[in-house]
């Protein structure tokens, strides 16, 4: 297994930016691996709902909300061949309009990939823990 995490703190109250990254439509525009993304169920975004998306690299994966706790605590469950993910976010307020954000990634690798694993695990780490902080605040500052 990999893990990674990242803070960052986003000048936008809790409710907001947790929305934002609770709808994967946004995830594009802070995360440049994602593309392709498809909500394929209805209704209000909470516990159970679901996306397909692409991720450079990896492929195709099938992400479902799996606790929706607004404003303070949201985790997706990603699932692919290759490689499953689960993320958590939390999100603190920080001040009147300020946000400190949290995250934890767990990557289970699959067949082929748990070879690569050792050899992959430190470049995912480091691009998720320097790069992820920086483009959320960005495409949140927006």
């Amino acid at each position: 297994m990999i893990h990674a995490s990242w803070q960052a703190r986003v000048d936008r109250p809790p409710e907001e930016v947790f929305d934002y990254v609770a709808d994967l439509a946004n995830e594009p525009q802070w995360n440049p691996d994602a593309s392709n993304i498809v909500r394929t169920t209805d209704g209000a975004i909470g516990v159970g709902t679901t996306w397909e998306e692409d991720f450079a690299r990896v492929g195709h994966y099938v992400t479902r909300i799996d606790r929706y706790e607004r404003p303070t605590l949201l985790s997706f469950d990603a699932r692919n061949p290759r490689t499953d993910a689960y993320v958590t976010f939390t999100f603190t307020a920080a001040g009147d309009a300020a946000t400190d954000v949290a995250c934890q990634v767990t990557l289970t690798m699959h067949g082929f990939m748990r070879v690569l694993e050792p050899l992959v695990a430190p470049m995912i780490r480091r691009q998720m823990e320097t790069a992820r902080p920086r483009t959320l605040t960005a495409a949140l500052s927006r």
